[in-house]
């Protein structure tokens, strides 16, 4: 594990990302890599600093929907593969598909269950 200090279960998860803040809007260059119930990392080139409040729009898209999960953040971390976002807030269905994304996607689905509670 390491200097990792992360207590929830991340798992890599490939999505379209939008991040807005005050000052910009990143769209297409924006790939999730991994995400967490408490946050996420996004691969951009863009810079933003640390401590920036931000909306996370993470685009879930399939055949024939499209469903985005809306989660109010802050920029955690930056380094050149990209930003490090810590989850704030977000609406009752919103965390109910993030917990099913982290849940399906996880080696051990019932840790997830575990960590809701700790």
């Amino acid at each position: 594990m390491g200097d990792d200090k992360r207590r929830r279960t991340r798992v890599h998860f490939k999505t379209q990302v939008v991040l807005k803040t005050g000052i910009s809007e990143i769209k297409a260059g924006a790939k999730s890599s991994d995400i967490s119930m408490k946050g996420m990392f996004i691969s951009t080139d863009e810079k933003i600093p640390v401590g920036t409040p931000c909306d996370i729009e993470i685009v879930l898209s399939g055949t024939t929907s499209k469903l985005a999960l809306n989660i109010e953040g802050v920029i955690a971390r930056q380094d050149k593969e990209g930003l490090g976002i810590t989850f704030d807030s977000m609406d009752v269905d919103s965390y109910f598909h993030l917990k099913n994304i982290v849940m399906y996607n996880a080696s051990d689905p019932d840790v997830i269950e575990k960590e809701m509670f700790s």
